[in-house]
């Protein structure tokens, strides 16, 4: 299994385009591993993990495509996870014969995108289906699906309390004949029950939000600072969950952390974590690069 970090910055990326904190300057100064697009993950050329407006942009400055995709998994509906006009593009392809694409989402993601294409086009799901070579599944946690090669595992998030109300977030597990890979993106502290369902899993890498990162004085219960990310990581090797030789990485920064992607190295790694740069690569059975 390869997985690919598409992005590995928060919401805005990394720098802010509208910011020049000492942060955002620091990263533009620079550049390489400290410019950090929106989040999402390629594994292997056919199943993507979320689909935000950054995608596409990080799809082109890696030389990536597309047109293998058949599964897509939306872990929630925050826009830098799932922008809508994602699948517009889908319908106007020339020369390509695109398989059909599975979208796998939770509920309220269905619901939001069949109603924003009847809103904006006049396209109602069967239309959206048919026209864009999609199929839509919902999902929720504890809920396991059988796609191709893969073996799909869903887990609860600690995210998403909103004035509007909280909406369902998921972690995801893929697996396949080459090993087992745990999307932990956008997720406060494990609840109970996630720590529950995933001690029954064995994984041979896992890639922790971090979101918080090096911020001090902080009082949110979505996100994951710096050293709760790196507790997280020591709890999973403990308990099992991520097998001893196994991976963690820590991702999904923003630019209110400190820290340009060498500083973060050096904070992370000596605690037994790695640290995401857009167009990493995950092989699992291999060394990652």
């Amino acid at each position: 299994m390869k997985i690919t970090m598409l992005g590995s910055g928060g919401g805005s990326g990394i720098p802010n385009a509208f910011c020049e904190c000492l942060n955002c300057e620091a990263a533009r100064a620079a550049g390489g591993k400290s410019l950090r697009n929106g989040p999402s993950v390629l594994i292997n050329d056919d199943l993507l993990i979320d689909c935000g407006p950054d995608v596409r942009a990080s799809l082109r400055q890696l030389g990536l495509r597309l047109t293998s995709l058949r599964t897509l998994i939306i872990t929630h509906r925050h826009s830098d996870h799932f922008d809508p006009w994602f699948f517009w593009e889908r319908r106007g392809v020339n020369d390509t014969d695109l398989p059909q694409l599975c979208v796998y989402a939770p509920q309220d993601v269905l619901d939001e995108v069949f109603a924003f294409y009847q809103r904006q086009v006049g396209l109602d799901r069967s239309a959206v289906e048919a026209r864009m070579r999609t199929v839509w599944q919902p999902i929720s946690a504890g809920m396991m699906k059988l796609v191709g090669p893969y073996r799909l595992h869903f887990f609860p998030a600690t995210h998403a309390i909103s004035e509007s109300g909280r909406m369902e977030v998921v972690l995801g597990g893929v697996s396949d004949a080459t090993g087992a890979y745990l999307h932990c993106y956008d997720t406060g502290p494990l609840s109970a029950e996630a720590w529950a369902m995933l001690g029954d899993h064995h994984f041979d890498a896992v890639v922790l939000d971090s979101c918080f990162g090096l911020q001090s004085g902080l009082d949110s219960r979505e996100h994951l600072t710096a050293d709760e990310t790196i507790a997280t990581a020591a709890r999973m090797r403990e308990e099992g969950i991520l097998k001893p030789d196994g991976l963690a990485v820590a991702t999904h920064f923003v630019h209110q952390s400190p820290g340009i992607h060498e500083d973060l190295v050096g904070y992370y790694e000596p605690q037994g974590v790695d640290v995401a740069y857009d167009g990493m690569t995950i092989t699992l059975d291999a060394a990652h690069s």
